[in-house]
Parts: C-alpha cells; structure tokens; sequence
C-alpha cells in the first residue's frame, strides 16, 4: 500500500479544520461572546491540543484503520467498544452532506434556483439537494481511487483554504481596520467568561477545530509516523487557531458597533466586505466558500470510510464492510456513508445547531484516548512508542476533563439527545451479539450512561439556576476525575488487551 508524507498528513487535518467553519465560526463567536472570542479560541485549540496529545502516543503504538475511536476495544470491553466506534461513525458520517450543502449554498449567491426561503431561513431547493447529491456522488467515486491522489488533491485545496481566509483577514485590517472600534464600542471592561465558554460549542468553534484528529484516523498510511503522528495534530491546531482568531479579530477592528446589525448570519464576510465597497473580492470569497467545505468533504469522506472500515474489521470481518478495491480503498464502507449521508440532506435545523450536536458527538468519542494513553503507559510500558508524551496520567486526566468541557458546553438539549442515542446504540449491540444476555452489555457499559447522566443533571441545575456559574464547571471537572478514574477500574484484564494489541499488530501487518 502506497504510503502519504508528513506534510500530506498534516494537510490532511488541517483541511479538515478548515470548511464551513470560518464562513461562520468567527462571526458568530463574535456575536457571542465579543472581544472575549479570542478566549474562545485560545481555549478551545489549547483543548484541543490536550486531547489529541493523548490520542499522539498511542496512535504512535497502534496507528489502526479507524484510528481514535478503536482505541477503547483495546482496553476495555466490545461492548463499550461498539458504542464508541458507532457514535464516532454517526458523528462523521453527517459531515460530507453538511459541508457538501454549505457549498451549494453559497452557490446559491451565484444561481438563485439553488436556494429557497423558509421559516427557518435558507435552505436548498431542489435544484440543490440534487447538485449537493452529485457532489457527494463524486467526492465518494474520488476517494475510491488511490489514497495518495486523493492526499495530493486535497494538499493543493489546503493550502489555499488556508492563504485566502488569512490574506482577507490581514488585508482588511491592515487597510480597514480601526482599533478605537475595540475600546469605544465592545465594552472591555464588561467581558464575561460564560459567554466565553458557550461560544466554544454554541457557535461552532470546537466544530472549527473538530477536524484536528482526521490524521490519527490514516495514522496507518503515514511515511514516517515517529514525526507524522505529532505533527499532524500540533501544526493543524496552531494554523487553525492563527486562522480563525485573524478572522474574529477582523470583525473586531473593522466593524463599527452602529453597523452591527447590518451583517447578517447567512453571509457575514459577504457583509462585512461590502461595508467597504470590495465587491471584487466577493469572487474569490465565493470560490473560497465553495471549495473550503468541498476540500472538507473530501477529507472527511476519506475519514469516515475508515471509520466503518474499522467498525467491520472489529465487529463483522466477513462482512462487505472489510471489502476493498486495487487502490486498497474501502469501496463498500465509501458508497454505504454516502447513501446514508444523502439521508441528511433534507433540511436541516439551523447551520449553529447542527454543528453543536456533532461537536459533542465527535468529543465525547475522544474520551478513548485519554483512557488508553493511561492503561498502556501503566501496564505496558515496555512496548515501543514513536512518540512519547511527558506526565501521562496528568495529561490523561486533563484530556478526559477537556473532551467533559467541550460536551458539557455544548448545552442540556444536546446532553438529552445524546442520553437517548447512547441508548440506541446500546440497544442494537444487545440485539447483534448479547441477545442472551442484555444483563452483561448493562455491566459492561452503565458508567457511560452515569457518566453523560451526570453532565445532563449539572446542566438542568444550571438552567433552572440551582447551580451558578463558575460552579458549574468546577462540578464538570470534579464528575470528569471521578468517572476517568470509573473507567479506568472497568478496564480490561492485561492479558485481554495484550491479545487485543497483537490482533491488532497482525492488522496492521495485513495492511503493510
């Protein structure tokens, strides 16, 4: 199997980080939580930076197809490793019809039939869930083919995803920009730290930089992994992080408060550039909206097939999911997340809504990795590490208490739908493979449902204002000790996920 560099690698997470996000992130973490935003993203990338540190180590022992959400079926039960990998997959599996939308969408500015107006805003007619499908329909045919074509096609749409937004963000407030806009009109001394941290999730930043693990997923398919594996992780959130605080910092030194209500949500760079009269610039924010979410698409139909490519390797090895094709591309996995994909294309609730949801789904399957850099470092620490971090446990810990942030901010509405998915989940392992058992799938996986209960209880308390804030999130970090120390005393037995690690070896084996 072909292998892909470093550099590819690093652009292949940081093409992920980089879709609809800046569109809208910046403007309405803005809106949010003011000046405090830039907060906002030092919080969130340094989360972020926590968490896939973790996720570093032990993608550096076993960089398996599937990546991150395998890990917790190494070192604890199938059951619990089942639910992982599911709600991982069902997190991912909506990305390539989001971002394939938002490109129409902004289309939409160009030829009109693509859009519609309802209630609840703008939507795709059906001129443009059918352009959205044919969309999808090549992005999946693309990645079909060899894995290194599509890492060299998706380098080229990085790099300019990358130069446009930071060429428009400096430009403007070199040219436009006004710092009394700051200190007259955003009330410095007013800013607050909740608004702060609701912005993380409510307004799209941890989705902004929810791609930063694309690489640990094909950690497999790396050159080099000693130097990839870090890389790909450290450099994406640093970019990403410069990125998106010149974009806010933009709307902060060039939008006067007296012509705030002038930037709707529906375009707020469109908005803003037209305050200024730079309507030649609209061309090329127009092709950058349409080929950031589409390059994002691309990477993230890339990583969801491995993601149910890994699922069936796990739980159904001779099933079509393991199929693949002479480029070694998971054909069968590829075609059944587009069809379920298309599925997502009826419309939605708003872009801020949806993006929330699958921020905390997405996070909340990270806890694996905070987990197993814990157990393998304790238990087996003689096994050969490509990168090594300093302080495990702490580390460990620390990350287990970022991924609770992130799904804890994400509000008691999103809390409750997770309740009820984690539920379902559930429910289908039971009736695939412990149909004469439900009691044992209940042992093996109750502390999650404690777990995200726990959450789901300190956010009902604080919206009915039992709990205040800050208290709240110091309840937030106590509940994450607690139940990271809950899942670590679940862990497997030594000799289980040494088995499980070997298995694992002979996979990778089978790859190379």
């Amino acid at each position: 199997m072909k292998k892909i560099s470093t550099w590819q690698l690093i652009l292949l997470s940081t093409g992920g980080m980089i879709g609809s996000g800046w569109l809208f992130s910046p403007y309405y973490g803005f809106q949010t939580a003011g000046v405090g935003v830039l907060i906002s993203w030092f919080l969130t990338a340094l989360l972020s930076l926590i968490i896939g540190l973790a996720f570093a180590e032990v993608a550096s022992i076993l960089p398996i197809v599937g990546g991150v959400m395998r890990f917790i079926g190494v070192t604890h039960s199938r059951a619990l490793g089942f639910l992982f990998v599911v709600l991982g997959w069902v997190s991912y599996v909506v990305y390539l019809p989001l971002e394939a939308q938002s490109a129409i969408q902004y289309l939409g500015f160009w030829v009109p039939a693509l859009v519609q107006q309802t209630d609840k805003g703008v939507s795709l007619s059906m001129m443009g869930l059918i352009a959205a499908f044919a969309v999808m329909l090549f992005l999946t045919w693309f990645n079909t083919q060899h894995l290194t074509r599509v890492a060299k096609a998706n380098s080229i749409v990085s790099i300019w995803k990358i130069v446009i937004p930071l060429s428009i963000a400096i430009g403007m407030i070199i040219v436009f920009g006004n710092p009394s806009h700051i200190i007259n009109n955003h009330n410095l001394p007013k800013l607050a730290f909740e608004p702060i941290l609701l912005a993380i999730t409510s307004s799209g930043l941890a989705f902004a930089f929810s791609g930063f693990q694309n690489g640990l997923i094909i950690a497999n398919s790396a050159e080099n992994p000693r130097r990839a594996i870090p890389l790909s992780i450290i450099a994406p959130v640093i970019i990403g992080w410069i990125m998106y605080s010149a974009l806010s910092l933009m709307f902060m030194f060039c939008l006067p408060s007296e012509k705030f209500s002038m930037i709707t949500g529906v375009a707020p760079l469109l908005g803003l550039l037209s305050l200024f009269g730079l309507h030649y610039i609209y061309v090329i924010l127009f092709v950058d909206a349409i080929i950031a979410p589409l390059g994002t698409a691309n990477v993230f139909t890339t990583v969801t097939g491995k993601i149910l490519f890994g699922l069936g390797r796990e739980f159904f090895p001779k099933s079509l999911l393991v199929k693949v094709n002479k480029f070694s591309a998971p054909v069968i996995a590829l075609w059944i997340n587009m069809i379920v994909g298309v599925c997502f294309l009826l419309p939605f609730p708003t872009w801020t809504e949806l993006v929330n949801f699958l921020s905390s789904l997405v996070l909340l399957s990270c806890l694996s990795g905070p987990l197993a850099l814990i157990i393998l470092r304790d238990k087996f620490p003689e096994l050969e590490r490509k990168f090594k971090v300093p302080f495990p446990r702490l580390l460990g810990y620390l990350g287990f208490a970022s991924c609770s942030f992130f799904v804890y901010w994400s509000g008691m509405d999103n809390l409750y739908y997770l309740v009820w998915l984690i539920l379902l989940v559930c429910i289908c392992y039971w009736l695939i493979f412990a149909r004469k058992n439900p009691v044992l799938t209940f042992v093996k996986t109750w502390f999650l449902f404690a777990y995200i209960l726990a959450l789901y209880a300190i956010s009902y308390f604080h919206n009915h204002h039992l709990i205040s804030f800050p208290e709240d999130n110091y309840l937030v970090f106590a509940v994450s000790v607690i139940f990271a120390k809950i899942f670590l005393m679940h862990q497997a037995r030594k000799e289980i996920i040494a088995e499980n690690i070997v298995k694992l070896r002979e996979e990778l084996a089978r790859d190379n």
